[in-house]
């Protein structure tokens, strides 16, 4: 009878690789909140192109690259919102208005309020 140590009785190894999130999430995400939770999409990409000295042939990859970033993190199918949505379109899927996700905006106002307090209670230097 074959030992149940055997290499070949085992299970594969499950497999641990992580999704790796495009960082242009976070930087949506974070101007969103900056213009309090929702914007025209273009002010989102224009305050993205601000924070790099880029020309104009990167401004329009960047805007293309935004628009791909927020598309996938939106959830939209055609039956409506993903539960793991971060995004959302307010005024339905034509608009160019971006939003946080309620869920999304407590959660991210939650951390930075919790942040804001670690800050002022730690010693200062």
């Amino acid at each position: 009878m074959p030992s149940i140590l055997d290499p070949q009785k085992r299970r594969p190894p499950r497999s641990t690789a992580t999704k790796v999130v495009d960082p242009l999430v976070g930087e949506i995400a974070e101007a969103l909140l900056f213009f309090g939770g929702s914007a025209h999409r273009d002010r989102v990409i224009n305050r993205l192109a601000a924070h790099r000295a880029i020309g104009n042939d990167l401004a329009v990859a960047l805007r293309i690259r935004a628009v791909a970033v927020f598309d996938a993190h939106s959830g939209m199918d055609g039956y409506g919102l993903s539960k793991a949505a971060l995004f959302r379109k307010p005024f339905g899927a034509g608009s160019h208005r971006w939003a946080l996700m309620p869920e999304a905006e407590a959660f991210l106002r939650a951390g930075g309020a919790a942040r804001d307090l670690e800050a002022q209670s730690s010693p200062s230097a």
